[in-house]
């Protein structure tokens, strides 16, 4: 439900009926002459008025411990012009409903979200060379770009931010205009730079394939940043890319049998160490594919680096799931993408779908400086989609709840 002209122009109402209907609900005309029906217990539960309901936070007073689900209004009427209609309830409690509200809370219209029209779009290699990109100081600056470049994050789940600081700190302020940056074992941002005694692979200077970070926690990262403060002069060092949302629906469509097994096996994946706290000891078991209530792809959960030795499936299916995870990774590697990023250069990407690897490249040990440093860290989709909602709804200059 997205708020049409037609509707912002006809959200009085001129006649309410049905009282005594057997159907236990009103049926509320418009002055379009639009009808809508809405259950007495629903209009009960949520009434406006501010016994009920408390406006400054947009939270219910009423509990449902007090609600009748049979309950039946002995009268009612429309004021204001037909902007608000008044419902007395058996208990003497007049109830009230901007009749702006009502128009957008409609039965026939589904559960209204104002970002619920923005969906993901799968890609393959022809994102090669054509990776969105945005500028840095006008995603801090700017509303329109700050919401274009999330809404990026959902739809292609991958982009680039130019112009950044060639310092650490850049993700910080990148956090603070989104909300904040998810804390983790590696802390809230992580340097990520060839180290002794590395506590994560990425710590190294060695090929990392197409993974997703912390597959081992219960609850993954949703968004992951990476800050190019300083790029290797050499060879190597070239950030890869791949959509599993893609690679899953080739799978689906070609290998259903494939696709059904990496839904329903769980793989293991186990991480232990010493890092921003002092120990750590991290495992997490899932299907590979999470879908959703209706039976479409969710989310990827898979990492090379970090999978765990246990497979939780009997002896005889092993090889079987190898098989799986083999034609899986196969199926990225022919849609992958890379990019070698400039300094100052900022990767986004949705880390519960977009894959991400690199090439190895050469540590010179003799020089005193990092040849290759990037910072990481972590946005969540909740605050994402909060900031999302909120940036809509201040442009159209109205939060519906």
């Amino acid at each position: 439900m997205g708020g049409t002209s037609e509707e912002k122009g006809s959200e009085k109402l001129v006649e309410v009926s049905g009282r005594n209907s057997q159907d236990a609900m009103y049926k509320l005309r418009w002055t379009d002459g639009h009808t809508s029906r809405y259950p007495f217990v629903w209009l009960r539960d949520n009434c406006r008025c501010t016994k009920c309901y408390h406006p400054s936070s947009y939270q219910r007073l009423a509990l449902m411990a007090d609600l009748d689900p049979e309950v039946k209004p002995t009268g009612e009427e429309l004021s204001d012009e037909g902007s608000l209609l008044k419902v007395t309830w058996p208990d003497n409690h007049v109830g009230e409903y901007p009749s702006r509200w009502l128009r957008h809370h409609q039965f026939d219209k589904g559960f209204y979200d104002p970002i619920g029209d923005i969906k993901p779009k799968p890609w393959g290699s022809e994102l090669g060379g054509n990776i969105p990109k945005y500028k840095y100081d006008e995603v801090l600056n700017d509303n329109d770009v700050l919401f274009e470049w999330l809404k990026t994050m959902y739809e292609t789940g991958l982009a680039v931010l130019t112009g950044a600081p060639t310092k650490p700190g850049a993700l910080e302020a990148i956090g603070k205009r989104v909300a904040y940056l998810r804390e983790t074992v590696y802390g809230k941002k992580f340097q990520v730079y060839s180290k002794y005694s590395a506590s994560s692979l990425a710590y190294t200077s060695a090929e990392l394939g197409l993974h997703v970070d912390l597959p081992f926690y219960g609850f993954c990262p949703g968004v992951q940043m990476l800050h190019c403060v300083r790029q290797t002069k050499g060879s190597g060092g070239d950030n890869q890319f791949a959509d599993a949302f893609h690679a899953a629906l080739i799978l689906k469509k070609e290998k259903p049998e494939v696709y059904k097994l990496l839904t329903t096996v769980d793989i293991h994946f186990r991480n232990c160490g010493t890092d921003h706290i002092d120990e750590y000891h991290l495992v997490k078991g899932r299907p590979m594919f999470e879908e959703d209530s209706e039976g479409n792809f969710k989310q990827v959960y898979y990492n090379d680096q970090v999978r765990a030795s246990y497979l939780n499936v009997p002896v005889e299916k092993v090889q079987d799931v190898y098989r799986a995870i083999k034609l899986f990774h196969q199926t990225l590697y022919k849609n992958n993408i890379s990019t070698k990023l400039r300094d100052g250069e900022v990767v986004t990407f949705n880390n519960t779908r977009v894959m991400h690897g690199r090439t190895g490249y050469t540590v010179d040990s003799s020089s005193g400086e990092q040849v290759r440093h990037y910072e990481g860290g972590y946005l969540e989709w909740d605050e994402i989609h909060s900031r999302m909602r909120i940036l809509r709804e201040k442009k159209e200059g109205e939060l519906r709840v």
